[in-house]
């Protein structure tokens, strides 16, 4: 940290908590390496983190914050959520020396997300890209298809796939308390492809109400893809969507049941162990098309780090969180993206994550994940679970208005 950090253990017997979405499970641990990262300020200084990962993240934090038992720094998944309790007053603004690094170190936008009324509250941790589809290279090969450049080519690939007698899509959005999310991505993703990201950002700001008109021809663009039965390989695997853990959506690749999985660079961790990735690997990515006359988009998200305490020693923490040690430590040992500028996409070991973060850098248009963005009450809230109650069997209707009559006053 060229000096910022003072090396002389003076944080020696004590502790940061950090509690976070990210846990481990029965097919990753990646608490240990996201704590390991953090190895060279806890010898230097002395600090201890203690990593609180939790798959009831939104439910949990709102009841620590709300009940005066606030950790030292939150891991948000969602700036909206994030902007929330800073509103409420639940966190402490970063100091100056700590926040200068917003406006320098990061992918343009990642300052607005982490700002509130026009005071920063976070410094980002992780990014991804979420304008993909994985594949098996091998499949395509074999029956003959191609890797599509337009959502038109995309459909007559998917007709095709189904003509041919097989199963174009796979799709799982189960994630406890939030599940959904995977399905609010497939929405974000083809509002900014159909109608462009102005507005995009009047439906997230909710400039345009919820039922508008241009969200329900989304709702029922991304329905004719996620709710066809022809896709999906049947009813029954419709509203098996709901049900079906979001790290297994993919799966099915593997075994050749399916063709296509749209979902983040960040799925690249939940491959099982032996799987190759790369254009002659097992599987493969391609960028989820935009139209040919327009920008080429890009959906993204990825983690803010806040402080709920105003210890020096929380907002050291935040401020290695941010710099690019940390993020380099994270790139290579989790294959993870980061935001951070000053990163050399060369100083990745993978080189498919190398092609991400190019892919990262290269989008004309960037915009953060929309549910992320809106106010946890609806983003974190209604959108997930009122899109699942719809992909199971709802209508386009009772969604739209259920969602809208959610949104705070």
């Amino acid at each position: 940290m060229d000096g910022e950090i003072p090396c002389e253990q003076q944080y020696a017997g004590r502790q940061v908590s950090i509690i976070s979405p990210v846990r481990d499970s029965e097919d990753d641990q990646p608490v240990a390496d996201f704590v390991a990262a953090y190895q060279p300020l806890m010898d230097c200084t002395g600090v201890e983190i203690v990593w609180e990962g939790t798959d009831q993240f939104e439910t949990e934090i709102n009841v620590r914050l709300e009940g005066g038992d606030p950790p030292d720094v939150i891991d948000y998944p969602q700036p909206g959520l994030m902007t929330q309790h800073a509103r409420q007053g639940h966190l402490a603004p970063l100091p100056n020396d700590v926040a200068a690094h917003l406006a320098t170190d990061y992918i343009a936008g990642w300052d607005t997300y982490a700002t509130v009324d026009g005071v920063i509250y976070g410094l980002p941790g992780r990014s991804n890209i979420k304008s993909l589809v994985w594949y098996s290279p091998g499949a395509f090969a074999e029956g003959g298809y191609e890797v599509p450049s337009s959502l038109g080519e995309l459909r007559d690939l998917s007709d095709q796939i189904v003509a041919d007698g097989g199963i174009p899509w796979c799709i799982g959005a189960e994630s406890g308390v939030a599940t959904g999310w995977v399905l609010t991505d497939w929405m974000e993703d083809f509002m900014l492809r159909t109608h462009g990201a102005e507005v995009y950002d009047q439906w997230v700001n909710h400039d345009i109400p919820f039922n508008d008109p241009r969200v329900v021809e989304v709702v029922d663009a991304v329905g004719s893809f996620v709710k066809n039965a022809d896709y999906l390989g049947g009813e029954n695997l419709v509203k098996a969507i709901a049900t079906t853990k979001f790290q297994d959506g993919g799966l099915p690749i593997l075994e050749g049941d399916c063709y296509m999985h749209r979902q983040a660079s960040f799925y690249s961790n939940l491959w099982p162990a032996g799987t190759t990735i790369g254009e002659d690997g097992d599987v493969n990515v391609f960028y989820l098309p935009s139209p040919a006359d327009g920008p080429a988009f890009m959906l993204g998200g990825g983690d803010i780090y806040a402080a709920a305490t105003d210890k020096p020693e929380t907002f050291d923490v935040i401020r290695y969180t941010g710099s690019l040690d940390y993020m380099t430590n994270v790139a290579n040992v989790r294959g993870e993206l980061v935001p951070h500028l000053d990163i050399d996409t060369g100083a990745y070991t993978d080189p498919f994550l190398a092609k991400l973060a190019e892919l990262q850098l290269g989008a004309d248009v960037f915009r953060f994940d929309g549910s992320d963005l809106m106010p946890g009450a609806v983003g974190a809230g209604t959108f997930w679970t009122e899109v699942t109650d719809w992909v199971i069997g709802g209508s386009t209707e009772d969604f739209v208005n259920n969602v809208e009559a959610s949104w705070p006053g």
